[in-house]
């Protein structure tokens, strides 16, 4: 008998860490053809629906963090999420990964704009993509992680759940007020125009946000969703169909059924993959860097664009597993705030069934939250 996804995913027994683990594998992938110089191709809608995908996937583990705790508690733990991990890297481009690309270009580093790379990017907002001329030798030009740009609408999200999940009203009918979001937002998104420049963070805003609250409304109904093979493949299907068709009809018609189709995934396949340690954050947010040094290596002419993928994914998961194990993990162990929600229990939804789970691994998964960009 089919079980319900709240209840498949009982403890640890489940795959959400690779689950994204393979979504960050996939941007990287996505991202070789036009990194390594390989030209156009009709997979480039991969990687956004990667993004899509993580922030389904967030919208779905952090709803329950919101109903537990405070918005002080609960934004103070998604800073920690975010922020170290991010800090670190931007300093590892800027110290590491550019003066190589200086060399490999033949043109002279400037620590002063390393620095300045560091100090411009760290609110999140992506003001700086290059770093003097150190990607002059790059076929892609001058970004150095193009992967960055949807942590601020991940931060966003974050801040815009917090406020509606400390609404009365929404708390007590989660389900419904998801709902309306989920049904709203893709219209929206489908009526702004594409703006340029600063303003296209509008239209990034309204694509993801759709994502993340269908991920809030999956997790509201989390008792009621079976899993089904049946229904997971017709999803598949539907994503596969929208994105070989347009990017638009991709992130407008598929907020639910990709939704479904990574916590089915998530819920029903038996793996060890990244059971213990989350290196898909770190995956993805390396893999940029280290493909730009590739290309600028020239591996892009030796090998086909598979071979550039594998190789990108080989030499960034150790960087990956170092930020896991050293910044984002110990980052997510210190308590800074703590804090319950103060409305009695007839503001939240009703307690989940036995089977469902509980608090302390809700909390588990919650905090390895991957947030991802393109």
């Amino acid at each position: 008998m089919a079980r319900t996804i709240g209840s498949a995913l009982v403890g640890r027994d489940n795959s959400l860490n690779a689950v994204r683990l393979v979504l960050a594998a996939a941007v990287i992938l996505a991202h070789s053809w036009t990194i390594g110089g390989y030209g156009d191709t009709i997979f480039h809608w991969i990687g956004a629906n990667s993004v899509n995908g993580f922030f389904a996937l967030s919208g779905f583990l952090i709803a329950g963090s919101r109903l537990r705790h405070d918005f002080r508690h609960y934004i103070t733990r998604r800073a920690q999420r975010i922020f170290p991990g991010f800090w670190v890297c931007l300093v590892v481009i800027a110290l590491f990964f550019a003066p190589i690309g200086a060399l490999l270009s033949g043109v002279g580093w400037d620590p002063g704009d390393s620095l300045a790379y560091i100090r411009n990017n760290a609110s999140l907002v992506i003001v700086n993509r290059e770093i003097g001329q150190t990607l002059a030798a790059s076929p892609e030009g001058a970004n150095w992680n193009r992967s960055l740009w949807s942590l601020m609408h991940e931060f966003i999200a974050y801040i815009v759940c917090g406020v509606l999940l400390g609404v009365l009203w929404v708390r007590r009918n989660l389900a419904l007020a998801a709902g309306i979001v989920v049904a709203v937002l893709p219209l929206a998104y489908v009526a702004v125009p594409d703006l340029d420049g600063p303003a296209h963070m509008i239209n990034d805003s309204l694509r993801l946000l759709s994502f993340y609250f269908a991920g809030v409304l999956a997790y509201a109904l989390r008792d009621r969703i079976r899993t089904s093979h049946t229904v997971a493949g017709i999803a598949a299907v539907a994503v596969l169909a929208a994105g070989f068709t347009s990017e638009t009809l991709l992130h407008a018609a598929t907020p639910i059924p990709l939704t479904y189709l990574l916590l089915h995934i998530g819920s029903t396949w038996r793996t060890q993959i990244a059971a213990e340690e989350d290196a898909s954050f770190g995956l993805y947010i390396y893999g940029y860097p280290v493909q730009q040094l590739l290309a600028m290596l020239g591996l892009g002419t030796l090998v086909p664009v598979w071979g550039f993928a594998l190789a990108s994914m080989a030499l960034a998961f150790p960087l990956a597993l170092a930020s896991w194990r050293y910044v984002e993990k110990p980052a997510m162990g210190l308590r800074l705030a703590r804090g319950r929600v103060p409305w009695t229990d007839t503001a939240v939804p009703a307690p989940a069934r036995d089977e469902a789970l509980t608090q302390r691994e809700w909390d588990h998964h919650a905090s390895a939250t991957l947030t991802i960009g393109r």
